[in-house]
């Protein structure tokens, strides 16, 4: 009689024992590389994956699993990007001839939905897409060529804006697939990122009032913006630019990394609390 409560009491210690267990395998960190491409699109460059000027960009990441299915990642990624309207496929873009490229560093924590369920190092959950979305922070500074020299736009206006600021945010929205190879896991991933400003690639709004920036900004300033072939035809006469179409304002810039992970698994969560978790396998 004496066992009578016993039993029970054991069959649910060892039940509990087994979610622990279960959370401890589940839960991890990992720690991983970035290594591919980066591309825009917006006024100098029509598609965000037809881009002619793709760059490299890569990075590098720290993700925690909170089970099979969730988890949150910080990524900090760094690449080029680039638009030229000698590459545009209308008139209006080849005509306005403009061109720029500008480093983009990137902070996003984002969170990730795996499909299946998924745990590095584990056999039993090898496989699977997934998905992505958060917030990013991110730096650029637009620049241009004029002659053999290469000038920073931002502080030129060359719309004659009050300026912009080059730290922006945008929104992440991507995927991909996850393989897992030991503690070793290879993925491929392409994340686009919708930013709210226009500036990206210093192409937004209107011409400005060309006499204007000359006076505030110098010779520079007005060169990098008007550079279209029409400005230049002196054989017939060509009416003055200023609040003719520049940009699209309503139509904001996107950017994009992509490329292969390589990531390893760096340890539980629950591996030092408990000792029945020390020293486990990995399955």
């Amino acid at each position: 009689m004496q066992y009578k409560g016993f039993i029970p009491k054991l069959a649910l210690l060892i039940s509990a024992f087994s979610l622990l267990s279960g959370i401890s395998r589940a839960q991890y960190n990992e720690a991983g590389i970035l290594v591919g491409w980066s591309s825009y699109k917006g006024e100098l460059a029509e598609h965000l994956f037809k881009n002619k000027l793709n760059d490299f960009g890569g990075g590098v990441f720290f993700r925690h699993n909170w089970n099979r299915h969730w988890s949150w990642k910080l990524a900090v990624n760094y690449g080029r990007v680039e638009g030229d309207d000698a590459l545009a496929s209308n008139d209006f873009a080849v005509d306005r001839n403009l061109s720029f490229y500008s480093n983009v560093l990137d902070i996003s924590p984002v969170i990730e939905f795996n499909f299946f369920p998924y745990e590095t190092g584990n056999r039993y959950y090898p496989f699977t897409p997934y998905i992505f979305t958060g917030i990013s922070v991110f730096h650029f500074n637009p620049k241009a060529e004029l002659g053999n020299d290469v000038y920073e736009l931002q502080p030129l206006t060359t719309e004659g804006e009050k300026g912009y600021k080059r730290f922006q945010v945008a929104i992440p929205i991507g995927g991909g697939i996850k393989f897992t190879a030991g503690r070793i896991g290879i993925g491929i991933e392409v994340g686009a990122r919708r930013t709210y400003t226009d500036y990206l690639d210093d192409v937004s709004t209107v011409y400005p009032e060309l006499n204007q920036l000359l006076a505030a900004k110098g010779q520079t300033a007005v060169s990098l913006s008007d550079r279209s072939f029409s400005s230049r035809d002196t054989t017939s006469i060509v009416p003055s630019s200023y609040l003719k179409q520049r940009g699209n304002s309503q139509d904001k810039d996107w950017y994009l990394f992509g490329g292969v992970t390589l990531y390893f698994r760096l340890t539980s969560l629950l591996r030092d609390i408990c000792k029945p978790f020390k020293n486990r396998r990995y399955i």
